[in-house]
């Protein structure tokens, strides 16, 4: 095993790089300097991966890094890979990650909803499946009329779930129809304005 020496990295810095270095860890929210100093070398490598697929015209796997550091709010270094300097990107990207939020929010809602419809068709499905064994180990018929009003209740309360997700994904897809037609109008008048 090689001694911890040969990795050890020192570094001098004066005063205005060390506020900086403090400035930065902080950022990052880490209160070591070790792992600030990895967590700015992995940003760097980032950087440079990024720049590489721009050069190589893959700009699919720039936005894979995007969405990455955006889950995990890295903002500012979002702001470095979209290239944005000025006050109006910073405020159009503040749109679209407020569009992204709300876009989450509702597919999770759906999810909930579907989720739910599930369950209580799982537990109907259960329920009947217990029945049914109960029965023919007693060369029973299934005629219990509690049963069957409870399956029936329970698929009433599952068509209000199954009319509640349409209506979530009805808003949905609205929302995302509303977006998409501001984006193409954002779209068209921009290249109205450089053509």
């Amino acid at each position: 095993m090689k001694p911890l020496k040969n990795r050890l990295i020192q570094a001098r810095l004066s005063e205005d790089e060390l506020a900086d270095f403090d400035e930065v860890k902080h950022e990052l929210g880490l209160t070591g300097n070790s792992k600030a100093m990895r967590q700015m070398i992995r940003d760097e490598k980032l950087l440079m991966q990024a720049t590489d697929e721009c050069h190589n015209d893959n700009y699919d796997a720039v936005t894979i890094l995007v969405q990455q550091l955006n889950n995990q709010g890295r903002l500012p270094l979002v702001e470095a890979l979209c290239g944005l300097t000025n006050s109006k990107s910073l405020s159009e990207l503040k749109i679209v990650r407020d569009q992204y939020a709300d876009i989450q929010q509702q597919l999770e809602g759906i999810m909930y909803v579907a989720t739910k419809s599930g369950t209580n068709l799982n537990q109907i499905a259960h329920v009947l499946n217990t029945a049914k064994g109960k029965a023919e180990q007693e060369n029973a018929d299934l005629t219990d009329s509690d049963l069957w009003n409870w399956v029936a209740n329970q698929l009433v309360q599952n068509n209000r779930i199954l009319a509640e997700l349409h209506s979530k994904i009805d808003e949905f897809q609205t929302k995302v129809g509303l977006l998409k037609k501001a984006n193409d109008r954002y779209d068209s008048s921009r290249n109205a304005l450089v053509s």
